[in-house]
C-alpha cells in the first residue's frame, strides 16, 4: 500500500527551525519531529511514555474486547438479520508516520453506496474549511447527517459509538491506541495542509479531544488543533482524563 512520507510531514517544522539536524535513523526522526511539535526535549522520558502506553493500549484493549465479547457477538448477529453485507466495514486508513493499515468497524450503511457525495463533503471540510451544505434535514452543518445510506441499526451502533468496538484490534495490532487523533483515509490526507500533517506524527485513536470536544459543531481546522494540542500535552495523565471524559460521553449517548 501506498504510504505518507514521513519528510512531508515535517517538512513544515524543518524550514521553520534551523537548529533541528538531519536525523540517523528512522526512530531519530520520529523522535526529532515530535520534539519540534511538541517541546519533548526529554528523549528518554518520551520514548518511556511510549513504551508504557502501547502496553496499556494493549492491555485495555485485550481486557475490554474480552469482557465485550458477548455483545459484540449479538450486534454482529443484529447487523446480518438487519441487512445484507459484511458484519465488519474495513477501510484502508493512514496511521503514524504516514503508514497505512486497514481499519475495522462495524458496517452501519447500507452495501454498493456511492461516496462520491462523501468525498465532496471531504473536499469541502478539509480544503475549504467551511460547513459542509445542508444535511437531508436542510440544515447547515460540518459532517453528514440523517444520512439514508445508513441502516436502521447502523443508526443506533453510530449513536452509542459501538460501531468502533472492533477498532480495539486494531489497537492490538499496534495500527492504533486508544486515545489519539481520528484516523483519516488517503483521499482526505492527500489534501492536507502541510501544518495539518502534524497529526501523522502519532498514532490514530479511538478517542481523543476532538472526540469529547464538541465535534458536532467543529471545523477541520479547529479539529486539527485539538489533536496538536494533545500532541502536545500528551501523557498517561492527560490519555486516562479523555478516557474518562469519553466514557461519559459514550454513556449520554452523544455519538455520530
Amino acid at each position: 500500500m501506498e504510504e505518507i512520507e514521513l519528510s512531508q510531514i515535517m517538512t513544515s517544522k524543518h524550514k521553520t527551525d534551523n537548529k533541528i539536524k538531519t536525523a540517523n535513523t528512522p526512530e531519530d526522526e520520529r523522535v526529532q519531529a515530535k520534539t519540534v511539535v511538541t517541546g519533548h526535549n526529554n528523549r528518554s522520558r518520551f520514548l518511556k511514555y511510549q513504551w508504557w502506553k502501547g502496553w496499556l493500549d494493549f492491555l485495555i484493549s485485550f481486557i475490554v474486547l474480552v469482557i465485550l465479547s458477548p455483545l459484540m457477538l449479538l450486534i454482529a448477529i443484529a447487523i446480518k438479520l438487519d441487512s445484507r453485507g459484511e458484519i465488519i466495514y474495513r477501510r484502508e486508513q493512514v496511521g503514524k508516520d504516514g503508514h497505512m493499515f486497514t481499519g475495522y468497524k462495524f458496517r452501519t450503511m447500507k452495501t454498493d453506496n456511492d461516496d462520491s457525495e462523501y468525498k465532496e463533503y471531504l473536499v469541502k471540510y478539509i480544503k475549504e474549511n467551511a460547513p459542509y451544505k445542508v444535511d437531508y434535514n436542510g440544515q447547515l452543518v460540518y459532517k453528514i447527517t440523517g444520512d439514508p445510506r445508513v441502516t436502521r441499526l447502523g443508526t443506533l451502533l453510530r449513536k452509542t459509538n459501538l460501531d468502533e468496538l472492533p477498532q480495539f484490534f486494531n489497537v492490538l495490532k499496534g495500527e492504533m491506541s486508544i486515545v489519539g487523533p481520528r484516523p483519516d483515509i488517503p483521499f482526505a490526507v492527500n489534501m492536507y495542509n502541510k501544518w495539518h500533517r502534524q497529526r501523522l506524527l502519532v498514532k490514530p485513536g479511538i478517542t481523543g479531544l476532538w472526540q469529547v470536544g464538541g465535534r458536532k459543531g467543529l471545523s477541520f481546522d479547529q479539529m486539527v488543533r485539538l489533536d496538536i494540542k494533545y500532541i502536545n500535552r500528551e501523557s498517561l495523565l492527560w490519555d486516562t482524563k479523555i478516557i474518562i471524559l469519553t466514557v461519559g460521553t459514550v454513556l449520554r449517548g452523544d455519538g455520530s
